[in-house]
Order: C-alpha cells, then sequence, then structure tokens
C-alpha cells in the first residue's frame, strides 16, 4: 500500500507540473482554453485511477482512507477556480484524520479559490496547530491581507502580521521559492503604510530576487506570478526599464495572460505620454502656458512663506537625490493617468520654464489635480529616469512624493479624504 500512494502522489503532482509548465513544451500561440482543457482532461483521468485503485486496495477497511480522499481532493483542486467536489473530499479527509496537516492546507486553498476567505484562514489556523510549516504560515499571509476590514489600522495590524507569517515561512525553509515570493508580496503590501525612505520595496524586491534564486529548485513553481509581482514593486520604485522587463519575461511563460499584457501596455504607453508631455510641455500653447507661470504667486506658497528653515528652488537648480530644506512651486500643466491609479504623474514647470514630472503616491483615487493647480513639493526628492526599450528611448526628470500630507496645492494642504493608503492586486498570493 505505501508504494502505491507514493505513486498516486506523484502522479497528482504531475497534474500541477502540467498546470505551471503548460507553456515549457507547448506553442506559446496555444490558448488558455487549451491549456484548461488538456489539465482538466489529465484531472479526470486522475481521480479514476485513483478511485479504482481505491477499489482495487478495498481502501474503506485500510489504514489509508484519508489519504485517498486528499488526493482526490488535491487533483481536483488542480483548476483555477473553486471545485465543490474537492472541497467534499477534503473536508472528507481531515474529518478522517484531523491532524492531516496537508488536507487542512488543501481544504484552504480550495476555500481561498470560493471567496471563503474566513473559512481558508481557520483552515490554516488549524493545521498550524498541528505543526508550524512553511505552507500554512505563506497561506495565511496571504488570506490575512485580503480579510476585508474596514478600519485602516486594522488592516495595516493584519498586513504586519502577514509580513511576520511569510518571515517565518522563509525562515523555515530558506531555499523554497515559494515562500519568497510570497514575502516578497508581503513587504511589497507593507509598503503603502509607510514611507519610501522605510526600504520595504527594496526588501520586496531583495525577496523576490531570492525566490528566482530557488525557483529551479521547485517543481511546481509559477514564474509568471514571480515576474509580474516584481516587475508591480519596480515600478513602484521607478525602475521603469527593469518593471517592462520583468513584464515581458511574464509573458513568455504565460502568453495568454491578459492581465500581465494589459499592464504592459499600460505601463509601456503611460511611459510614453509622460514622455510627451514633458517634451511637449504639455501641449499648452505658449501664451497659455507662460500665462500659467506668471500666475506663480506668494498665495501658493502657504505657510512656507514665513518658513525660514526652508528655501524655494527652481527645478532646473535641483541635486539629484534628495534636497533637504528646499521647496519647488510650480504649475500642473498636464496630468497622466495609469492603470490602477497610483501615481498620479504630473507634468509641471516652474517659472523658469523647466518641465519635469512629478509621481504623487497614497492620493485618493477620487482626488486628482488639474491644469492651473500650483504644487509645492518640499524637500523634492529629483531622479532622471532613462529607458532605452525595444527601439523607443525614453528621458525625463521626475520629481517623487511619497508622502502627499507633506504638499500644497494652491496654498493649501490636503484634506484626509484626498489621501489614501495603496491597495496593490498582485496576481496571485
Amino acid at each position: 500500500m505505501p508504494e502505491i500512494i507514493t505513486s498516486l502522489h506523484e502522479e497528482v503532482e504531475n497534474l500541477y507540473y502540467l498546470r505551471d509548465h503548460y507553456y515549457d513544451s507547448s506553442s506559446s500561440e496555444s490558448s488558455q482554453d487549451q491549456k484548461w482543457d488538456l489539465v482538466k482532461k489529465e484531472m479526470l483521468a486522475m481521480v479514476e485511477k485513483i478511485k479504482s485503485t481505491c477499489l482495487v486496495n478495498d481502501v474503506p477497511s485500510s489504514t489509508h482512507p484519508s489519504v485517498f480522499q486528499y488526493l482526490l481532493g488535491r487533483a481536483h483542486n488542480v483548476m483555477p477556480h473553486y471545485d465543490l467536489e474537492a472541497q467534499n473530499y477534503l473536508s472528507s479527509a481531515v474529518k478522517l484524520n484531523p491532524s492531516y496537516v496537508e488536507a487542512w492546507n488543501e481544504l484552504g486553498e480550495c476555500f481561498w479559490k470560493g471567496g471563503d476567505t474566513l473559512s481558508a484562514k481557520n483552515c490554516f489556523s488549524c493545521a498550524l496547530e498541528k505543526l508550524r510549516n512553511k505552507v500554512s504560515l505563506r497561506n495565511l499571509s496571504i488570506v490575512l491581507r485580503q480579510l476585508k476590514v474596514t478600519d485602516s489600522e486594522e488592516r495595516k495590524k493584519l498586513l504586519f502580521e502577514g509580513l511576520s507569517l511569510a518571515k517565518e515561512a522563509a525562515q523555515l525553509d530558506p531555499t523554497d521559492g515559494k515562500s519568497w515570493l510570497i514575502l516578497g508580496n508581503a513587504y511589497f503590501s507593507v509598503a503603502f503604510y509607510s514611507t519610501h525612505s522605510d526600504g520595504y520595496i527594496h526588501k520586496a524586491l531583495a525577496a523576490y530576487g531570492q525566490a528566482e534564486k530557488y525557483e529551479v529548485k521547485l517543481r511546481n513553481f509559477n514564474t509568471a506570478d514571480l515576474c509580474f509581482n516584481k516587475a508591480m514593486a519596480l515600478f513602484h520604485d521607478e525602475k521603469y526599464q527593469e518593471a517592462l522587463e520583468n513584464l515581458e519575461r511574464s509573458q513568455k511563460f504565460e502568453p495568454d495572460w491578459e492581465l500581465s499584457k494589459t499592464k504592459y501596455e499600460f505601463t509601456l504607453q503611460f511611459l510614453l505620454n509622460v514622455k510627451e508631455m514633458v517634451t511637449l510641455k504639455g501641449k499648452l500653447k505658449p501664451r497659455k502656458l507662460n500665462s500659467l507661470l506668471k500666475s506663480i504667486s506668494s498665495k501658493d506658497l502657504g505657510l512656507y512663506r514665513t518658513n525660514s528653515t526652508f528655501k524655494r528652488a527652481f527645478l532646473q537648480d535641483l541635486v539629484l537625490g534628495a534636497n533637504k530644506g528646499k521647496y519647488i512651486v510650480a504649475k500642473v500643466i498636464a496630468s497622466v493617468s495609469y492603470d490602477g491609479g497610483s501615481p498620479l504623474a504630473c507634468c509641471i514647470s516652474d517659472k523658469q520654464d523647466f518641465a519635469a514630472i512629478a509621481t504623487i503616491y497614497r492620493l485618493s483615487q477620487d482626488y486628482g489635480l488639474t491644469i492651473g493647480d500650483s504644487l509645492l513639493i518640499p524637500d523634492p526628492q529629483m531622479h532622471t529616469i532613462h529607458i532605452s526599450f525595444k527601439g523607443e528611448v525614453i528621458d525625463f526628470p521626475c520629481v517623487r512624493v511619497d508622502s502627499p500630507q507633506t504638499i500644497l496645492v494652491n496654498g493649501h494642504n490636503l484634506q484626509p479624504t484626498q489621501m489614501a493608503s495603496m491597495f496593490i492586486k498582485f496576481s496571485s498570493a
């Protein structure tokens, strides 16, 4: 019997290998429908094989009924959507053997697919009561980040608790690429409840780097997910060329993945639009532009009119990096939207007629800046974007704003309702 179970385990895992590595051996022109049709066909064949093996070996009277229920449930769970049969088989497995950690984890994933995050949380918590294991830890980390709460402090608490669990998972097995991927996602999530200088995005990128290092050791690992999520972190770190390269790489692993294609197209078009806005100075006519720039006045300085610790600077005088103790005041001459709403990118120009892009994070999706608004940025962080990608060369100066509570718009601070923590949707996990 143990040999039979081992063999069936391996064959069920082959289903997951087929799912995660379909495009390794199939044409990139194969559609998602073709992929899932094949996976479903193999899954149904595997289910029949497990059932027939149960009958031949008289499993109900053996010492392994829970294992066969688990294998049937895990086979069904290979599909991308919630499967009631998977839930029923896995529920039977944990009833037959309440200490069956793998079955609890698989049942949790089944509930998670069905959108029942509370039941998923309970399953992973039950598994951890039996054994501190990396799968339960990282899956519970995911679920905590997805629980629906309205209080921002409670949301923050759940995110940091999820980060702690993901760290523990990676520590339990430092060679597991999936645990590093989940840790990267956890770091990326908490990044938007902190400042850029706290380094959480850089920690996320470091974790993704570890995931890349160990992904080859995992038989069932979705590299497309890793590339996509790393690209999102790179985008928010304003390393745009690397972000595009990772989105392109993601498509090589999942050629028919619409989310990755869409993000790639949006990102490239966003950067091209930014370049155009800076080059053409918002496409404003010279008379209109001059009128806007001349209208910058002392009333746009707000509290900085009497703040002697800050000195006014012009865009072209800023040094690369931090410009502590200085502030700039400029007019918004264009805005460029990005899919997902963050950051808000504005083309700005000051009285010296120098154009740059201001990327402002953590703004409410219901709030935006309009042409003619005056924008004052203290301690501006200046850097130069340079991208050379598929024949396109994109260059522009950029001022990054991580804390919108420090800026002034038309001489006034933003209201709390105009600011928000950002929500990032990962490809998975």
